[in-house]
């Protein structure tokens, strides 16, 4: 994988998996309250299915892959794509073990996300594709600062109803605004040291 590497949170840290972690991203994508929240990264499989896939990863440079710990236990895992013009990331997969939902989690690791997506790689946007009945990553996505730019009416079916898609966007100065000053991956230059 040429991105990656650990990015740290206050609760959690993002780090590259092991094959230690497989079964529980299996156990996840099997979760039905995964399922209803996310559609899911790849359906469950054997531990060796996963293996291939990870290593199909590793061979797209632009391809990102977490698991996510908390105090040393894995809490999730996060998925993401660098566009192909190099100017964005897209958050493809952000997953909390539903044992530990509400414990901010998912909040903080999307800021540590974002953060390493901003500041260190130096990207412009960000973007993301939800469920529009998935509440608590619509408040995550409204607090860092995202807007809906499309919603695709009646994508998803289930329990005999459909679901919206809501496709939301941030750009690095909103980014900046609202989490410039507290959450910078290295402090910035003052203006005379580029003169």
């Amino acid at each position: 994988m040429a991105l990656g590497g650990t990015i740290r949170g206050k609760k959690t840290t993002l780090r590259l998996p092991v094959a230690a972690d497989l079964a529980r991203f299996n156990d996840w994508m099997a979760d039905l309250r995964v399922r209803r929240a996310h559609p899911p990264w790849f359906e469950p499989a054997m531990p060796a299915t996963w293996k291939e896939r990870f290593a199909e990863i590793a061979k797209e440079p632009r391809r990102v892959l977490w698991s996510i710990e908390s105090d040393g236990r894995l809490v999730g895992l996060a998925v993401g794509r660098v566009w192909d013009s190099g100017v964005g990331l897209e958050v493809r997969q952000l997953v909390i073990d539903p044992s530990e939902w509400r414990r901010g989690y998912g909040a903080d690791a999307a800021l540590a996300l974002h953060r390493y997506a901003f500041d260190y790689l130096d990207l412009r946007r960000t973007d993301l594709v939800l469920h529009a009945d998935n509440v608590a990553a619509l408040r995550i996505a409204e607090r860092l600062g995202y807007a809906e730019y499309a919603r695709g009416r009646d994508v998803y079916y289930r329990d005999g109803a459909y679901v919206d898609q809501v496709q939301l966007v941030m750009d690095k100065e909103t980014w900046q605004e609202r989490w410039g000053a507290t959450e910078r991956e290295y402090a910035s230059f003052a203006p005379e040291a580029f003169r």
